[in-house]
């Protein structure tokens, strides 16, 4: 198994457990969040999903282009965003190879220096992050049944 498809099933594991996750949260949540300077529901799940084909896209592109995040009103919404994003990462993911990986990077961002694997490992790492909190959201607003952490 290439280094490449290694990374992506690993993160594609974690990304359904997302959309697992989402899936126990009721309508009328979106804009939850415990403390007012946190990220609302919505901009997390969001932040989470968009930010993951950034990092991977990095690989081939050296920038850090923030992804365009769209408008969503339901739960429904929010998944259909989630699943979109997730398509689209997983595509990304089909382009590279494991020699783009052994690359040096140009990375300016402390901790991110080294090989163009480290962009994979820095999404992996976000992703894992921010699903634990929304983990503790999810429980927050009372959703049930949650799924175990990958």
């Amino acid at each position: 198994m290439s280094k490449t498809t290694h990374w992506k099933e690993n993160w594609l594991q974690h990304r359904n457990v997302l959309i697992q996750l989402i899936d126990r949260i009721e309508d009328g949540h979106l804009d939850f969040k415990p403390w007012e300077d946190a990220m609302t529901l919505r901009e997390l799940v969001l932040h989470v999903a968009g930010s993951s084909n950034m990092f991977v896209n990095m690989v081939k592109t050296e920038a850090m282009t923030p992804p365009d995040l769209p408008e969503v009103h339901t739960m429904e919404d929010l998944k259909q965003a989630v699943k979109q994003f997730t398509d689209e990462t997983a595509q990304a993911f089909d382009t590279i190879t494991d020699e783009e990986l052994a690359l040096e990077n140009e990375a300016k961002i402390p901790g991110m220096q080294g090989k163009k694997e480290l962009y994979l490992q820095a999404m992996y790492d976000h992703e894992l992050h921010h699903k634990g909190q929304l983990f503790i959201y999810a429980r927050l607003v009372e959703a049930t049944d949650l799924p175990f952490f990958r």
